[in-house]
C-alpha cells in the first residue's frame, strides 16, 4: 500500500482546510487509486484530528518498543531483506515485533527500499555511487568542474539563456494535458543550435567576470552583456 503516513497528512491537511470526511475519502481515491485508505479508516483519522491529535504516526502498540526507529532495529530489518527480498511488511512486523508503520518507515526512510514486482530493491543509489558515476562521466568527457555558488541565477545558464528563451515560445498558450507541454518543449528545444549554446557560454565567462570584478558586492543592470 501507499504510504500511509502520507496519506495521513493529507488528511490533516483537508480537515484543517474544513473538508468533510467524506470529501476527503474521495480525494484519496482520487489520488492513490487502490492504494488509498478504505473508508472507515479515512473517517477514524478524521475524528482523531478533529478530537486533537497532531501526529500522523501509528501509535505503539501494547507490549512493543515505544521507540520503534532505532539503530539496532534498522539493521535487523536490513539484514532480514537481505537474506529473503520477497519479505512482505507483515513478515517484518511478525519476525520483529514492531508496527506496520515502524517497519515501513525504516524501509523507505533510513533503508531508501520500495517493492517492486514483489520484491524489495533500492530506490536510490547510494551516495557513493552516485558520486563515483559523476565522475566517472566528467573524466570520460574531459569536462572540468567550476566551483560557483549552489544558487545564483545570474551565473546559472538555465536561468539567464535557457529558460527565457523556452518562456518566450510558450508565453500566452494553453495547453490541455501535460503531454503536450512536455511535446511542446521538445519542440523549442529541438530549434536550439549549437550557436545558441557557444553564445551562452560566452555570456557565462562574462557574467562570472563581473561577479568576481564586484567582489561579491550588489550592482545593477546587465553588466555581462
Amino acid at each position: 500500500m501507499a504510504d500511509l503516513r502520507e496519506q495521513r497528512v493529507c488528511i490533516k491537511f483537508c480537515f484543517k482546510l474544513g473538508e468533510t470526511a467524506a470529501e476527503m475519502h474521495q480525494m484519496l481515491k482520487q489520488v492513490f487509486s487502490d492504494n488509498s485508505l478504505g473508508q472507515t479508516q479515512t473517517y477514524d483519522w478524521y475524528k482523531s484530528f478533529k478530537n486533537g491529535r497532531t501526529l500522523t504516526d501509528d501509535d505503539d502498540r501494547s507490549g512493543r518498543p515505544p521507540t520503534g526507529k532505532t539503530p539496532e532495529n534498522v539493521a535487523k530489518v536490513r539484514d532480514l531483506i537481505l537474506q529473503d527480498s520477497r519479505l512482505t511488511i507483515l513478515d517484518l512486523c511478525n519476525t520483529l515485533g514492531l508496527s506496520y508503520g515502524t517497519c515501513q518507515r525504516i524501509l523507505s526512510e533510513e533503508l531508501n527500499i520500495r517493492r517492486i514486482a514483489a520484491k524489495f530493491v533500492p530506490q536510490l543509489l547510494q551516495n557513493e555511487q552516485k558520486q563515483h558515476c559523476l565522475e566517472e562521466f566528467l573524466i570520460k568527457n574531459k569536462m572540468a568542474v567550476v566551483p560557483h555558488l549552489s544558487y545564483l541565477p545570474d551565473l546559472a545558464p538555465c536561468d539567464f539563456f535557457l529558460f527565457p528563451m523556452m518562456k518566450i515560445k510558450l508565453k500566452g498558450r494553453r495547453f490541455d494535458t501535460v503531454g503536450e507541454i512536455q511535446a511542446e518543449t521538445q519542440t523549442v528545444l529541438n530549434t536550439l543550435t549549437k550557436k545558441d549554446f557557444q553564445d551562452a557560454f560566452e555570456k557565462w565567462q562574462k557574467r562570472w567576470d563581473r561577479c568576481m570584478c564586484s567582489q561579491g558586492d550588489y550592482f545593477e543592470g546587465d553588466g555581462a552583456e
